[in-house]
């Protein structure tokens, strides 16, 4: 960006920032607030329980994650002098991607400490918003200059008196206040889509527990149903019980070094799904891929014609059946069970082969086959808006933290 005066726009000036509204201060973070690295704590002082030890680990961009799971006893804690934190306080990764990235630790039914690599901010101003503050922080703004400021041969740690220098723009306070209420609101949205999803994720389950027990039934009728028992529990009793290699015979898939792909429409297809697309294929669609080593047991689903990768194994003959179906029915094996190897566990198709499996008519298959389908396309429309959310998040993030956006002009647009 310019720095030359001509090339700022009327009511906006030049600042270590770039072009900032002229009625905005720029600020370090320490002049708003105190810096605190975390306690170093040994391993040997972790208990059970008492005192949550929280880690790099629990700081998601802008949301704490509550993962680690360590402790030390409250007298330990005392003993060593530790900084127990506040709700409301905001802790900065000091590793990590992205470094410097922060969240807002909320209200915990137990005391809490920080591991050394975690940094505590507490804003002391009164012309400051904490949640602006925040939101800030993990804008590309903060998180450009604390990556430029990380050291290391990696460049993977940085200092609290680094953090302290980091530069924040800084509306008058109802500004504050409101842009962080529209980055609120956005951010509850997809915290919402987020329960949608998981939600629509348990009915699917559900609905593949019913349909693989009783059938393509409503569940009002499934006492109805005549099941008989079977080595893999009740299955109705017109439904076979066949061996995979029976069902759908698997094969490793064909190798493609990464040099060798040349851009194309075909997707290849691995062990953790599309990992790219090719010019040919090897395989006609539809087509259904599992992970043989890495992700074991993922997977993948393919409408049209693909290159199966090394790392899956594919159906290579579905014997008559349904091929989507074979897709939902594959759910039901653990493949972990068949995988050998200690470091690299690998998916060993012969042992596989002998899993059992229930098989339905092919009528029945179908309708199994299209009531998973409309399941699977709400869960990904919900999460195409769920993208979508934190797209707009992302932009509003960075446009109101520059002044490109104003709040006052989303409230006229709204008007």
């Amino acid at each position: 960006m310019s720095n030359r005066s001509e090339d700022i726009l009327e009511g906006f000036k030049v600042t270590e920032l770039g072009s900032l509204p002229d009625e905005w201060d720029v600020v370090t973070l320490k002049q708003i607030g105190t810096l605190q690295d975390g306690d170093w704590i040994l391993r040997h002082d972790y208990s059970e329980d008492g005192v949550r030890l929280l880690q790099i680990a629990d700081i998601g961009w802008g949301i704490f994650l509550d993962k680690s799971k360590r402790y030390i006893s409250l007298e330990r804690a005392k003993e060593l002098g530790c900084t127990f934190l506040e709700a409301g306080d905001i802790l900065l990764s000091r590793m990590g991607e992205p470094i410097g990235r922060a969240c807002k630790l909320p209200i915990l039914p137990y005391p809490t400490i920080t591991a050394v690599d975690v940094t505590i901010f507490r804003t002391k101003s009164s012309v400051v918003d904490s949640n602006y503050v925040l939101f800030s922080l993990n804008s590309n703004i903060a998180l450009g200059q604390a990556a430029q400021l990380a050291y290391g041969v990696t460049r993977n740690r940085i200092t609290r008196r680094n953090l302290e220098s980091i530069l924040l723009p800084l509306p008058p306070l109802p500004e504050q206040k409101a842009s962080a209420h529209v980055l609120s609101t956005i951010q509850k949205a997809i915290e919402k889509q987020d329960k949608i999803i998981t939600a629509a994720r348990e009915l699917k389950k559900s609905l593949m527990r019913h349909l693989f027990i009783y059938g393509p039934v409503p569940v009002a009728e499934a006492e109805q149903v005549p099941l008989k028992e079977t080595e893999i529990g009740p299955v109705p009793e017109h439904w076979e019980v066949k061996l995979l290699l029976n069902t759908a015979t698997l094969q490793r898939g064909k190798d493609l070094p990464k040099q060798n792909q040349i851009p194309g429409k075909y997707p290849i297809v691995g062990s953790s799904g599309v990992i790219g697309y090719h010019n040919t294929f090897v395989c006609d669609g539809p087509g259904v891929v599992t992970g043989r080593s890495g992700s074991i047991g993922n997977l993948a689903y393919v409408e049209d014609n693909y290159w199966p990768h090394n790392t899956g194994l594919y159906v290579k003959d579905f014997h008559g059946n349904e091929p989507k179906f074979i897709y939902y029915l594959l759910h039901l094996v653990d493949f972990h069970k068949y995988a050998t190897g200690v470091s690299v566990p690998t998916l060993n198709r012969n042992f596989v082969h002998s899993a059992l499996v229930p098989i339905p008519p092919i009528k029945e298959q179908q309708q199994i086959t299209d009531m998973l389908t409309s399941v699977d396309k709400k869960i990904e429309a919900e999460e195409k808006r769920k993208e979508s959310l934190k797209a707009l998040f992302k932009t509003m993030l960075n446009q109101l933290m520059t002044g490109k956006v104003r709040v006052k002009e989303l409230e006229a647009m709204a008007a």
